[in-house]
């Protein structure tokens, strides 16, 4: 695995060894568009995405691309895959405020590849009135 990256409404978090998450602004009840992107892995990786302690992947379309690379000269290529999940119709729940939202990638046999942004959910009521 190379790669994990989230898209979140247009905010992005690449894949770093650095513990702190990112955080990103929702409001609850408003959708937000979302994508995971994961670059690599053969075979394609087991890509999950959770909220929480909630597995939502069933809520993400997946789209999984393959590039034939050139090989140098005579021989084998390589193939490499990106597997995508993604929404435009995510829709915060206040429940989930202060959670992270978790991306990883697995490939079996290799190191699991995990991104997060921590969700900050403003209540609509409140957005509302500002």
């Amino acid at each position: 695995m190379e790669s994990v990256v989230i898209i979140l409404n247009n905010i992005t978090r690449k894949s770093s060894y650095d513990s702190e998450a990112e955080h990103v602004k929702l409001v609850e009840g408003i959708p937000a568009s979302v994508r995971c992107i994961a670059a690599g892995g053969y075979p394609p990786p087991q890509v999950t995405i959770i909220v929480g302690n909630y597995d939502v992947t069933h809520m993400f379309e997946t789209v999984v691309n393959q590039t034939l690379l050139p090989g140098n000269g005579h021989g084998l290529r390589s193939i490499k895959y990106e597997t995508h999940l993604w929404t435009n119709h995510y829709v915060p729940r206040a429940d989930a405020d202060q959670q992270l939202f978790h991306c990883s990638a697995k490939v079996t046999g290799l190191p699991v590849v995990i991104q997060r942004i921590q969700l900050n959910i403003s209540c609509k009521s409140l957005y509302l009135s500002l």
